[in-house]
């Protein structure tokens, strides 16, 4: 737990204290800010309040009164109900502003993770409760010198598997040698093992009118064959070995034939998601490089905008870009005014995909980099960026 850094965030967010929450592990952000050990027990309720100076305070049941030991403060062990509540409004002030992880309207479910009753219960000591989704990306969301270069080596490894894998379907193409969509999945899940990295789930390969569907899952009892003139989507992510390695995430198309052959239509899709795309890089790095903040909504718009003026608004049915950290999605803020209002900053050393796409019943089209937020710029990971639908042959 860096206390002083906590207090620091909360002193310049102008708050007087950021009031922890969990029951049964239902707060990860908690425990992750405060550097929990996962292996104790945790059956009932505590609270650990850090004010924005002086001592934290730590509430805590009578059955569990060894929870939180390894975290600076006093500590309140309560045995009923009306003692917890007697203790929490005599460390929380009518007119405090105080952090909780509460998203309004649930606009953010990532950071809802204190329920409605508890959040009752703080405002009944006259305390306002401020959600904890800007703050709580310093300390879950920002990432180390060393993970920033765990994230780039994981991204050259997967693009040299990538490139590797489009090499061996190209030669097998050329032999006439059967492919379909689960034996190349599991070709690819070698070939990004054998580089030394790490994927808890396998890439996704999907053949026309199944990568139409963005979370589509190759079926080993019956694979789809790829033949000669098909369009193939690769969605490929791992890390580096170690709990504290991040993640790369990337997403190419191809095409099973010569460049000659790839039909307009398809062409034509992705130019327009690779200007979406690479519209929303462009005004990341234009609002950093002039001192400005940039709102994950607002990334979103600017990819969505281009999508939309080209008539395909209907079939980009997800965010632009999602958080990455030590999970492959990640609890920073979200390039998102689509599925969730994003009002997050995105944050100097945090990681974020780029990846619009357009889902055609036929086909569809997803093209996705990673971008490393720094204080001026950002850095776009998993180059050279796919500047056009890779000719298999």
């Amino acid at each position: 737990m860096e206390l002083e850094r906590i207090q620091q965030v909360l002193r310049d967010e102008g708050l007087d204290g950021w009031l922890f929450y969990d029951f049964r592990r239902s707060n990860p952000i908690a425990f992750q800010v405060l550097g929990l050990a996962a292996k104790e027990m945790y059956t009932r309720r505590w609270f650990y309040f850090v004010p924005a100076q002086g001592r934290p305070h730590a509430l805590i049941s009578a059955v569990e009164a060894h929870v939180l030991r390894s975290l600076p403060g006093e500590r309140h062990v309560y045995q009923t109900w009306q003692q917890m509540q007697e203790t929490l409004r005599s460390l929380l002030r009518p007119g405090m502003r105080v952090a909780m992880e509460y998203s309004p309207l649930n606009a953010i479910p990532y950071i809802s993770r204190v329920d409605a009753g508890t959040v009752e219960l703080v405002r009944a000591t006259g305390a306002e409760v401020v959600s904890s989704a800007n703050i709580s990306q310093y300390f879950v969301a920002q990432l180390s010198d060393e993970q920033v270069e765990s994230h780039r080596e994981a991204g050259r490894r997967l693009i040299a598997a990538k490139d590797t894998l489009f090499a061996q379907l190209g030669e097998d193409l050329r032999a006439g040698r059967p492919l379909d969509e689960y034996s190349v999945q599991q070709r690819f899940l070698a070939l990004i093992e054998q580089a030394g990295l790490e994927a808890e789930e396998p890439p996704i390969v999907a053949v026309n009118e199944h990568s139409g569907n963005p979370h589509f899952a190759p079926s080993k009892e019956n694979p789809t064959p790829i033949r000669r003139g098909d369009f193939i989507l690769f969605d490929f992510w791992a890390h580096l070995p170690g709990e504290e390695a991040i993640f790369a995430d990337y997403t190419w198309v191809a095409f099973a034939g010569t460049r000659e052959e790839i039909p307009a239509r398809h062409k034509a899709v992705f130019d327009v998601v690779r200007q979406a795309r690479d519209a929303a890089i462009a005004f990341i790095r234009e609002r950093l490089a002039a001192g400005e903040r940039v709102e994950g909504r607002a990334v979103d718009d600017v990819a969505r905008g281009v999508i939309n003026n080209a008539g395909y608004g209907n079939y980009f049915v997800h965010r632009t870009g999602h958080s990455i950290g030590t999970a492959e999605h990640g609890n920073g803020a979200n390039l998102d005014n689509f599925e969730t209002r994003d009002e997050r900053v995105l944050l100097p050393n945090t990681c974020n995909s780029v990846e619009p796409g357009i889902y055609l019943p036929e086909f569809g089209v997803r093209s996705e980099v990673d971008m490393l937020i720094h204080e001026r710029d950002a850095e776009v990971t998993g180059t050279p960026m796919q500047e056009e639908i890779v000719a298999l042959l």
